[in-house]
C-alpha cells in the first residue's frame, strides 16, 4: 500500500506511531512524502520511501495551517506546499490532521503561502499587490541563520499573501496560478480532504 506524508510537527508525530505500527504487525507500507523533513524521518524509522510514478497513493496525511467552514484548508507555511499540493491531490483521498488552533472563521489573518521562482518574483509581488482583497505580500526571509530570502525544498522562493477575505476559494486558488512564476499556491479548495481530524481538550472531533 503506498500513502502519502505531508509535513509539519503533526506529521511528525503521525509519522511515528505509523512506523511503529508497520513494525508491530509486519504491514507493507510504502510511503510518497512532500518535504525532505519527512523523508528523512520516515526512512530513519524504518518506512520504505517510492516514488510518484504510475501509482497513486491509496491517501495522504497531512497537516494544515488553517481549517476553514467548507473544509477548505490553507497549508505551506513550512514550505512544502508544492509538493504536498501534488501528493494530496493525486492521491485518492486525503485526510488532514491539525489541533484545534488551526480551526479559523474568516482568512483575513491567515497568510496564504506561494511559492515563486526567484526570476519572477518582483512581478509577482507587483501583481498580487494589485489582486482584488490582498491586504499584503511580502517576501518571505529567513529569521536564524540564513540571511536573504527562505528557499523551498525545490530551489524556490515563499511569498506571502494576507486577504481581507475569500468568498470562493476554488476561484482563489485558480487565479493565484495564473501569475506566471507561480509554482504553487497554498489554498487547498479545489480538491478537498474527505476527512478532517481535530484534536480537542475533549478528545479528537472528525469533520465529515
Amino acid at each position: 500500500m503506498l500513502i502519502g506524508l505531508g509535513s509539519g510537527t503533526t506529521i511528525r508525530l503521525f509519522v511515528e506511531k505509523l512506523a511503529e505500527r508497520v513494525r508491530r504487525e509486519g504491514l507493507e507500507v510504502y510511503f510518497v512524502s512532500t518535504s525532505y523533513d519527512t523523508s528523512f524521518l520516515a526512512s530513519k524509522l524504518g518506512l520504505l520511501e517510492r516514488p510518484l510514478l504510475e501509482e497513486k497513493p491509496a491517501i495522504a496525511f497531512d497537516g494544515a495551517d488553517a481549517v476553514f467552514p467548507g473544509k477548505w484548508v490553507v497549508k505551506g507555511i513550512g514550505g512544502a506546499l508544492f509538493r504536498e499540493k501534488i501528493v494530496d491531490y493525486y492521491s485518492k483521498e486525503y485526510v488532514i490532521l491539525v489541533d484545534e488552533g488551526k480551526l479559523k472563521s474568516t482568512p483575513s489573518d491567515v497568510a496564504v503561502p506561494l511559492e515563486v521562482h526567484p526570476f519572477s518574483v518582483s512581478q509577482v509581488l507587483a501583481e498580487l499587490r494589485n489582486f482584488e482583497g490582498v491586504k499584503s505580500a511580502t517576501l518571505r526571509v529567513a529569521d536564524k541563520g540564513k540571511i536573504g530570502p527562505v528557499v523551498s525544498d525545490n530551489g524556490n522562493f515563499l511569498v506571502d499573501a494576507v486577504f481581507s477575505d475569500v468568498l470562493l476559494p476554488e476561484n482563489l486558488e485558480r487565479e493565484l496560478m495564473t501569475l506566471p512564476g507561480v509554482v504553487a499556491n497554498g489554498v487547498f479548495a479545489i480538491k478537498r480532504p474527505s476527512r478532517i481530524y481535530v484534536g480537542a481538550r475533549d478528545g479528537v472531533h472528525i469533520i465529515q
